[in-house]
């Protein structure tokens, strides 16, 4: 079977003709809690997190997990452990970030439409700052510091107006953006922050897009972010970091050129700080990766139900759906598909289209895909899934929320149980 479009993974490999996650056969994985189901490599989250820490060595830096990406508390845990922080966009987040054990003084809460109820919150649990993105934002954040009777850390976020190169629907860097502040509103909000003993205007911030093909964008992006940190400055802010967003790519496989690594990148965060005269021993670098420390960490399991062939089209029908796996239905993205059972060097590939049960025709893991033939009963691995998979899913046709299992070595556990029935019809009231 050729490894074209298959990412080389120290963490997946095939073992004595099975594929493994570390040293634990997928397949006795299956075994335990059946399919479809997430599997985690503990040891690959470490080794990511390691990458972007060993890359902003040249700085103070605090990496904010975006917890978003992926949330369970096992994995939340592990990166606190290591001095981690936590960027969350939601109330419910900062809940997961505080239960796992990260510290207040290491979350960071982005988003642009944060209720009063989530700004009052996070004010009353002490978190490092609430990252502004709009005027009307700023006024309700000074109202519950008035309220709270202490003045409340800001970071302004920014929109630096610069093309990531990356897909529409994850580039936030560009002025049509829902995301951040145009420079000049937020250079007009600079005096009043600083003038009000309400608020405390701790970081600037930007992000301009995840999965980044180039460092150029990014170092384009920081010094300009860093420009405006040195107006801020001269007006009176007394900055204590500089958020410069996340974008570490992770490969999924079809990438036509490989991403550059994560020195690369921490490369170019320096030059553009450097350029602008903000690489200070008093201004900690604040980054955000999410996928890049969790999405080739993870896989989807899953098993063949049934093939088929319906005119020029044949499909493998799998247990596995975009309940669990939206991303290809919603982004096209690709995610690539390996069989727990090692193939023959010789096997024969053919095109086949991957699809779920669920009663939609986007209901789809891969269309076209070359695959060596599989029947019935086979188990198959869904790359890249660690990122946005468990935190998307969904119960749509009454569909329980897999269980997730982390590996350590030749350790495997159960760190969410499969959701039982009852879970289906939860909060309800049967009038």
């Amino acid at each position: 079977m050729s490894n074209a479009h298959i990412p080389e993974s120290e963490w997946f490999s095939y073992r004595d003709g099975l594929l493994s996650c570390e040293q634990v056969p997928l397949d006795s994985i299956a075994d335990e809690v059946n399919t479809p189901a997430f599997v985690y490599s503990g040891r690959a989250i470490d080794d990511a997190y390691r990458s972007i820490d060993e890359a902003l060595q040249f700085a103070p830096h605090l990496i904010a997990y975006a917890v978003k990406a992926n949330g369970n508390l096992s994995l939340l845990a592990r990166l606190a452990s290591q001095g981690c922080g936590a960027d969350i966009v939601s109330l419910g987040e900062m809940q997961r970030a505080l239960k796992a054990g990260f510290s207040p003084d290491h979350i960071v809460f982005s988003g642009v439409g944060k209720r009063r109820e989530e700004i009052a919150a996070a004010a009353e649990a002490g978190i490092r700052a609430i990252h502004v993105e709009n005027v009307q934002e700023l006024d309700v954040v000074e109202s519950v510091a008035k309220e709270v009777g202490r003045p409340l850390p800001i970071g302004l976020r920014v929109n630096p107006d610069v093309d990531a190169k990356t897909h529409p629907y994850i580039a936030t860097g560009l002025r049509e953006s829902k995301f951040g502040l145009a420079i000049p509103v937020a250079e007009e909000l600079v005096p009043r922050i600083v003038q009000s003993p309400h608020l405390e205007l701790e970081a600037v911030a930007c992000h301009i897009g995840s999965q980044l093909t180039s460092p150029a964008p990014l170092r384009e992006s920081i010094e300009i972010l860093g420009s405006f940190a040195q107006l801020c400055l001269e007006r009176g802010a007394k900055l204590r970091a500089i958020d410069i967003g996340g974008g570490w790519p992770m490969h999924y496989g079809q990438e036509v050129d490989p991403y550059p690594p994560a020195k690369v990148f921490g490369e170019a965060i320096r030059e553009g700080l450097e350029t602008a005269g903000m690489l200070r021993p008093d201004i900690e670098i604040i980054t955000e990766p999410g996928r890049a420390i969790v999405g080739d960490a993870g896989v989807l399991l899953t098993r063949v139900l049934y093939t088929k062939t319906q005119g020029d089209r044949r499909f493998v029908i799998v247990d596995a759906a975009m309940t669990e796996l939206i991303r290809p239905a919603l982004y096209g993205a690709y995610h690539a598909i390996m069989p727990i059972d090692e193939p023959a060097s010789d096997a024969v590939l053919a095109p086949v289209d991957v699809v779920g049960p669920v009663c939609e025709s986007g209901d789809f893991v891969a269309k076209d895909r070359p695959l060596p033939p599989v029947k019935p009963g086979d188990l198959l691995a869904i790359r890249g899934a660690g990122a946005y998979g468990r935190e998307m899913q969904s119960m749509y046709n009454a569909r329980p929320l897999p269980p997730e299992v982390l590996v350590d070595g030749m350790r495997s556990r159960v760190i969410r149980e499969r959701s039982g029935p009852e879970a289906l019809w939860q909060g309800e009231i049967l009038a």
